[in-house]
């Protein structure tokens, strides 16, 4: 089965919500083994919604619509399906009935254009909806294609996705059952064509599981493998060899998959050495440790920051050397190497992990902008590493941040 997805709402082509219900049909339909070819946003317009939907059946065999199933007048899916299917539409007592017993239930008073919610295309099956109001709708075209629509609220699109509208289809796929599964391989310090080189050959030819580069959040290249099996075992073989075929040639800046992140797997290679943090920041401005403090149970490892701001307390609390402050500033590695080993000392901790730098907009130290020092500090010694990001301030202090996570992982 080809799938598309429409997603209905002005709200959404003005940037005043994030679509996310997409993502989560897609991901779904994908692991019922139903390819989606095609995602379309549109506004509270008639004729475009109702242009969407010949065009997108057309072309597919499913076409999942979310949004617009409202009472008020900017609700325009019911309508437009019936235009599309040339079904008019019909009033349903029993789910006029529905409506008021619900409404009744809460005290509420129900208005007339709650009822606009009974009306459905001739021909086409109302699906219930235990989490809200709306009913789903589910038709058919005479040339067997099938056309959905669920409610825009989240957690009303889920429910009658997952308990109608999923098994629905399931029940229609015709010969052998496929589901798809992805892995998303997360890498960190390294561009999308640096990494995507050395396994050139493996993103071009592998077929089943497929794998192809991604950049994420302007921080992140992921590599995302795709694979279509009979069964989740099976779908896990076939990811398992590929990944293990990119990790012999990249292995050593792929952090994590799926959800994990950088924080949570320096976090976990801590604690498995039985090994603790201090972290001791200037320019990154606590950032560092609301990373790490975002991982739950992260008070097992993490014992404790500094954020040192100011070159006073960089001597006073960290140790400093005041000389080196006074002849080089407080942007070089001198300075990140002390600041590591004070907070070192001032934790206990097994391993001291610094930052300091310049994140702009304008240079207060002389250095340029995006100029980062990570100091890192341990029993066996310690070093510092010079990096230069670019963006915006905010931009520099999450890179940097991560960069010193990165280089501790590496380390460990």
């Amino acid at each position: 089965m080809r799938a598309e997805i429409l997603c209905v709402g002005s709200e959404l082509l003005l940037g005043q919500i994030i679509d996310t219900n997409a993502a989560y049909i897609a991901g779904r339909l994908a692991r019922a083994g139903i390819d989606v070819h095609r995602k379309q946003t549109v506004g509270d317009n008639l004729e475009r919604i109702v242009e969407c939907i010949q065009g997108a059946l057309s072309r597919a065999d499913v076409l999942v619509i979310t949004g617009g199933l409202g009472p008020t007048t900017d609700d325009l899916t019911r309508d437009a399906i019936s235009q599309a299917l040339d079904a008019p539409l019909e009033f349903d007592e029993s789910i006029a009935d529905h409506l008021r017993a619900w409404f009744a239930r809460r005290q509420v008073k129900i208005v007339d254009s709650i009822l606009r919610q009974a009306y459905v295309p001739r021909g086409v099956t109302a699906l219930d909806n235990p989490a809200g109001t709306a009913p789903g709708l589910r038709g058919e075209t005479t040339d067997k294609k099938l056309i959905f629509a669920v409610p825009g609220v989240p957690r009303e699109m889920k429910v009658l996705l997952d308990e109608s509208i999923i098994p629905y289809l399931l029940e229609r796929v015709e010969g052998k059952p496929q589901i798809i599964v992805s892995r998303v391989l997360r890498s960190f310090g390294i561009g999308e064509s640096m990494i995507a080189e050395p396994i050139e050959d493996i993103l071009t030819s592998s077929q089943n599981p497929t794998a192809a580069p991604l950049i994420f959040g302007n921080t992140e290249v992921h590599l995302r493998l795709t694979a279509k099996a009979e069964n989740e075992a099976h779908a896990k073989e076939l990811l398992d060899e590929l990944e293990a075929k990119i990790r012999q040639r990249v292995g050593e800046h792929i952090f994590g998959i799926d959800d994990q992140t950088l924080p949570s797997v320096l976090l976990e290679r801590l604690q498995a050495q039985n090994a603790t943090l201090g972290v001791a920041e200037s320019l990154t401005g606590g950032v560092l440790n609301a990373f790490l403090t975002d991982v739950p149970g992260a008070s097992q490892t993490l014992r404790g920051g500094v954020i040192a701001y100011s070159a006073e307390l960089k001597e006073k609390l960290l140790g400093v050397p005041r000389e080196v402050i006074d002849g080089k500033g407080v942007v070089n590695e001198e300075t990140a190497i002390a600041m590591a080993e004070g907070i070192r000392k001032i934790t206990g901790a097994t391993f001291g992990v610094s930052t300091t730098g310049e994140a702009g907009p304008q240079s207060q130290s002389g250095a340029d902008v995006g100029t980062v020092f990570i100091g890192i500090a341990d029993q066996n010694g310690s070093r510092a590493v010079e990096r230069h990001f670019t963006g915006d301030r905010d931009a520099i202090r999450r890179r940097a941040s991560l960069a010193a996570l990165d280089i501790l992982r590496r380390q460990l």
